[in-house]
Order: C-alpha cells, then sequence, then structure tokens
C-alpha cells in the first residue's frame, strides 16, 4: 500500500511540475521526430515559465471532430493512438499515462498530434521485457507459464493455492480479448463496458479471483494507460486487427497494415 501511494503521489506531482513535463515534452519530441504519422510539437522554452508551458501552434482538428467524420477516417486515427500509447511503452519504455482525448488532434496532413506530457513515466528495460514475456505467454495459451510470470512479477502470491493457473489466464483472456482475437474487432460501448468490468469492478466474474490480486505499483500507469485508449477507440468505434499491430511489438511480426510498414521503415532508419 505504501508503495502504490508513492506512486500515485510521484506522479501526480510530475503533472504539477512544468519544467519536469517540458523535459518529458523535449524527450517525446526527439523520440518521435521525422515519424510519418506522430508530430510532437516542439516546446518554445524561451516563451516556458516555472507556471507555463509553451509549444509550437497546432493547426489541427479536435476528438470531437474527428468523431463525426467518416469511419476510415476514425479507424486510422485510432490506430495512430493506439501505435503511440502502446507502441510507446513498448517499443521505448516511456509513455504518456494520459490518453485523454483533448490530448491529440488530426492535423491537415493527415498526422496527429500529441501534447501533454505530465503525466508519464518511464519503465525499467527487465519491466518491459517481464511483461511482454507475459502478454506471449497468455496470447499462446501457456497457462502454467502466465500464472508462473505474473506471480513473479508480484500480481499474487504464487503458494495462494486458490489462484490457479486456469483462473488466471480467463482473467487475462478477458482482459485484453480487444486485442487478442486475431480478427477485425470495433471498439464500441459494449466492448469497453465488458473490459473495465474485467478489469476491477466486482460485477466480474473474476471478481473473487481480483480480491487475491494485487497490482504491482510500478505497473499502474499502464493499466490506466491501457483502459483509457480503450475508452478512446470505443469513442471513436474504431476498428482493426489490433492483435496484429499488438504482435508487432510483442513478437516482432512484420507489420499487417500500410501505417505499419510506415513506421517500421521509421524505426530502421532511426536504428541505422
Amino acid at each position: 500500500a505504501k508503495a502504490m501511494t508513492r506512486e500515485i503521489r510521484e506522479r501526480l506531482t510530475d503533472e504539477l511540475d512544468y519544467e519536469h513535463e517540458a523535459q518529458n515534452h523535449r524527450a517525446f519530441a526527439r523520440t518521435w521526430s521525422g515519424h510519418p504519422f506522430i508530430y510532437v510539437p516542439p516546446v518554445v522554452t524561451r516563451l516556458c515559465t516555472e507556471h507555463v508551458l509553451v509549444t509550437e501552434w497546432v493547426d489541427a482538428v479536435g476528438f470531437e471532430e474527428v468523431r463525426e467524420m467518416d469511419a476510415a477516417t476514425r479507424d486510422r486515427f485510432g490506430e495512430i493512438v493506439f501505435r503511440f500509447f502502446f507502441g510507446s511503452l513498448y517499443r521505448t519504455g516511456h509513455f504518456s499515462g494520459d490518453p485523454h482525448p483533448g490530448n491529440y488532434r488530426l492535423m491537415g496532413d493527415g498526422r496527429v498530434a500529441f501534447i501533454d506530457f505530465g503525466m508519464t513515466k518511464r519503465v525499467a528495460r527487465e519491466d518491459i521485457a517481464a511483461e511482454v514475456r507475459a502478454l506471449r505467454l497468455g496470447m499462446e495459451g501457456d497457462a502454467e507459464g502466465l500464472h508462473a510470470q505474473l506471480g513473479s512479477m508480484g500480481f499474487f502470491d504464487l503458494a495462494d493455492d486458490a489462484v490457479t493457473p486456469e483462473a488466471v489466464m480467463d482473467h487475462f483472456r478477458d482482459v485484453i480479448r480487444w486485442y487478442l482475437a486475431d480478427e477485425d474487432v470495433t471498439i464500441d460501448r459494449e466492448v469497453v463496458a465488458s473490459v473495465l468490468i474485467d478489469f476491477g469492478d466486482p460485477r466480474s466474474p473474476h471478481w473473487e479471483l481480483m480480491k487475491r490480486e494485487t497490482m504491482p505499483p510500478q505497473a499502474m500507469l499502464a493499466r490506466r494507460m491501457e483502459a483509457l485508449t480503450l475508452g478512446v477507440l470505443g469513442q471513436l468505434g474504431a476498428t482493426a486487427n489490433w492483435h496484429r499491430i499488438a504482435r508487432e511489438w510483442l513478437f516482432g511480426d512484420p507489420p499487417s497494415t500500410e501505417l505499419g510498414r510506415a513506421e517500421q521503415s521509421f524505426h530502421e532508419r532511426a536504428a541505422a
């Protein structure tokens, strides 16, 4: 409980520290500089103060306007949002935990501009590797392996016989059902509601299991990001094969979408 309280306090403190946010913003701008569809406007340092953060002006439309656009535009926008928030975590280890719809806008050239980096977290490489391993085990249906991995990560006590591999696998599959299935999935209100119930609601069939589980402090912001990103995709009614996209960073699979291929070229150039 103390560790969790400390994590919450640190993230809230970061959110109110404009110099810290400016540093985060610059880091994200460097990481995504030259990206084909993600844009982080640079900080205008000479105009910033202890209480004011100024970035370059972005001429773009907001989320509510995007929601009124055609399905193809909403699907593309949703895929970019998914790639930015999840990809930041699994590719770079530095991610934003605040996928609020007001924090990104659609530019005239099709890129999406991302702002507001007050609530971010850097995740240790070994913690990312542990989470990727858990996701791989779950996606491959290895209940025993998933149980051992999540237990070693601190999600529950491995000595608790009531937390069985089968129960853990069932819960895992329900929580990530929207990107577990290798098929096109439209994120609607029903999908969002059912997944969020399984995240931590007494109405969930997994509630008895969840009462025996714990949330490691280092995983809290990532789970928040995941839930809020899902909610945003639900507001868009976005459709994609989210599983195939996720496999790019979880398994190193080749991209299956036009955006994925463009992004792969970007990362190959950055690594050269």
